[in-house]
């Protein structure tokens, strides 16, 4: 399924022009994709509302603020995200989810990354 997910996702970074690493994705890209396979039952696919999640968890009006830096957001999910299995994807792909999630919120652009180091230096607004 991830492979599917990996094709649609370089189609529509293809099609928007958006830049793409080695791996022929952007780190949101790759970010969205492990997104809809991992958070998306849950959070629902546009982050708004899922099965086990009623609270939208970007845009304006979440809490995603309360995280103050990528970093904060990042040391929450490393130890709570999946719900089901924290370790079923590693910390890379966990950053990845968080580039998707803060371009979805607003503060981080689709040609934009970031790496453990930079982190605590990304704010979240």
């Amino acid at each position: 399924m991830l492979s599917l997910l990996y094709l649609a996702t370089t189609v529509i970074c293809l099609s928007l022009g958006l830049a793409s690493d080695a791996l022929g994705q952007t780190q949101v890209a790759r970010g969205a994709a492990l997104y809809a396979e991992t958070c998306s039952t849950c959070h629902g696919a546009d982050g708004k509302r899922g099965e086990g999640y009623q609270t939208p968890i970007w845009g304006p009006g979440t809490q995603i603020g309360k995280f103050s830096t990528a970093q904060g957001l990042f040391e929450y999910i490393q130890i709570l995200m999946p719900f089901d299995n924290p370790a079923r994807i590693t910390d890379a792909q966990k950053i990845d989810v968080i580039a998707y999630m803060l371009n979805q919120h607003g503060g981080f652009a689709s040609d934009q990354t970031v790496d453990a180091a930079s982190l605590s230096a990304l704010p979240i607004k």
